[in-house]
């Protein structure tokens, strides 16, 4: 994997937590969110990421149409200001097929190198998983990997069931490959990141990064549109963001446009 660094001098990710979806995931809600981050804060693009497993994407300019540069399969966006330190990996494609664990494997790498502390991973998570006791919560959102016990109002993946059917304790690995479907690469990033020495570890054990958590929302292909909001909430407190205007970005103005067109020649438009 080769980051191109897109100012001077090249931006430093050391210790930082970096926001990325869960490229590929029902409805693309991850990707939505991290666009939403991007707008509401003002980020700039500071690096252009390039992998041989991630699909090549060239497009116009994902946030201004006017503006002569192009986006990118995969790009690095932060406040270069000073004003936050937040920093958002966009992945606007999706992995190659048989590739995604892959692309975890180099994202971590990557992220060590680069003295990432975290990566927090935006996802979806396929409705069906649900349970009786999912039914009757009020929040669709549910925590997994590292640090969950910082998200107090958020329950971990697989609450209802106990340690034993899980094969270890909600929110862990082993909950994220049982549980989490639909979720693009959300799911490799948190084996990926499995310690070795756990019993979540998935085999051959690849501690190769810093932790990686996750915010996951219940989803279905027709998006409900208050779902990226309250994933967005979500973020915008566990990272102590300030509050600000939710500025839509136009990546959601598409979606919602493909969402209620009828198909054409049979194919759905998104």
């Amino acid at each position: 994997m080769k980051v191109t660094p897109c100012i001077d001098p090249a931006p430093d990710f050391t210790g930082q937590t970096i926001v990325l979806p869960g490229a590929g995931g029902i409805a693309n809600l991850g990707e939505l969110c991290t666009d939403a981050l991007i707008t509401r804060y003002g980020l700039q693009r500071v690096a252009i990421v390039e992998s041989k497993h991630l699909l090549p994407v060239a497009m116009v300019n994902a946030f201004d149409a006017k503006t002569p540069a192009l986006t990118t399969a995969a790009e690095i966006y932060q406040a270069v200001n000073g004003a936050s330190t937040l920093s958002v990996l966009q992945l606007r494609s999706c992995a190659v097929e048989g590739r995604r664990w892959a692309v975890a494997q180099e994202l971590l790498r990557w992220a060590k190198d680069a003295g990432v502390a975290k990566f927090l991973v935006l996802a979806s998570c396929s409705a069906h998983v649900k349970g009786d006791a999912d039914l009757s919560e009020p929040s669709p959102l549910r925590a997994l990997g590292a640090g969950i016990n910082e998200w107090p109002e958020l329950l971990p993946l697989g609450h209802s069931l106990s340690d034993a059917e899980l094969g270890d304790a909600p929110g862990t690995a082993n909950a994220a490959r049982n549980l989490l479907r639909g979720s693009g690469l959300a799911r490799p990033l948190l084996e990926v990141a499995a310690e070795p020495s756990s019993p979540s570890a998935f085999k051959p054990p690849s501690r190769v990064a810093p932790g990686v958590c996750c915010i996951c929302a219940f989803t279905n292909e027709t998006l409900d549109w208050r779902l990226p909001e309250q994933l967005l909430a979500a973020v915008c407190k566990y990272l102590s963001l300030p509050a600000t205007e939710l500025l839509r970005p136009p990546s959601w103005l598409l979606a919602q446009q493909a969402q209620i067109a009828p198909p054409v020649n049979n194919l759905h438009l998104w």
